[in-house]
């Protein structure tokens, strides 16, 4: 896998770290089972302090996604069955919780379903759990798109309207449904959102020549940060990669020299005419369709 670095970011390079590889995970880019270069490795390549490549590991360990084999490394970790000692039923449950995983759905993604499953219910709103606004009105026009009912805002720290949470049907990004569904009142569903890959973003769009300056768009900061990792994954050149925060007066100005924009579903309706551009979804198809399933459209 390749990181991408920036020392004068704002934001800390053990934090970029964890993100770049929570995205591979996320997006299936980084399978079950995969091994990661090993501390020594990353930082020798980019020139950072192990003990920062470990501390971000660390955290990774700390939340589940990874494991570490003794002599051997960090990998990705996979869903184990049970021991026989639990009997047939649970390594039945055991054996279905590893295969969802594979697929990259989480257990409480799992138990949500069957609980649908066998006591259906009709919402009335998708409640977004996002506490960045811009990220909030990208999930929102991404998901009004493909769904008939009402795509609303939930505030991830207030869930007091207890009644309409009752009716609705809340969703999250992936690494922020777990602490989500904690906060929420029992009987309360929470959804994780699974993000697009890197192939089916770039699907059928050419490699840009080498020194092509690509800009890549949005308000959110999380958007344009993955979006960065996804390119550099496929191996284009960091240092052709301009981003351009859309918060910002006179943003479409700084597209002119711009030989492919690359932006979310909203900046897109925004750009000048005749820009050339790809649009970065965040949310997989797979995902739709399994909200189209919980919600009858």
């Amino acid at each position: 896998m390749r990181f991408w670095i920036t020392k004068n970011s704002e934001l800390p390079i053990r934090e970029q770290l964890v993100r770049q590889v929570l995205l591979g995970i996320l997006s299936e880019d980084l399978a079950p089972g995969h091994k990661l270069p090993s501390v020594r490795a990353i930082a020798r390549r980019h020139q950072i302090h192990a003990n920062t490549v470990s501390a971000a590991f660390h955290d990774l360990l700390e939340q589940g996604w990874l494991e570490l084999r003794r002599g051997s490394g960090l990998y990705v970790r996979p869903m184990h069955p049970s021991s026989g000692a639990s009997g047939e039923l649970d390594r039945l449950l055991a054996k279905l919780l590893q295969e969802a995983r594979a697929q990259g759905y989480e257990p409480e993604q799992v138990l949500d379903r069957l609980a649908h499953l066998l006591h259906p219910r009709s919402y009335e709103r998708i409640l977004i759990a996002e506490p960045e606004t811009a990220m909030r009105e990208i999930l929102q026009a991404e998901l009004g798109e493909h769904l008939t009912i009402p795509v609303e805002f939930v505030d991830p720290q207030d869930y007091s309207d207890v009644a309409k949470l009752a009716k609705s049907l809340v969703v999250a990004l992936p690494t922020r449904a777990t602490k989500v569904r904690r906060s929420l009142p029992p009987g309360v569903f929470c959804i994780s959102l699974r993000l697009r890959s890197v192939p089916t973003t770039l699907e059928g769009q050419p490699k840009p020549p080498p020194n092509t300056i690509l800009s890549i768009v949005s308000r959110s900061a999380e958007i344009r940060h993955w979006a960065r990792a996804m390119l550099i994954a496929v191996g284009l050149d960091p240092e052709c990669l301009h981003d351009v925060d859309a918060t910002s007066e006179g943003w479409q100005d700084r597209l002119s020299l711009t030989a492919l924009t690359v932006t979310d579903v909203l900046c897109a309706r925004e750009l000048p005419d005749a820009c050339p551009s790809r649009v970065f979804r965040v949310i997989a198809d797979s995902s739709i369709e399994e909200l189209k399933q919980f919600c009858g459209a």
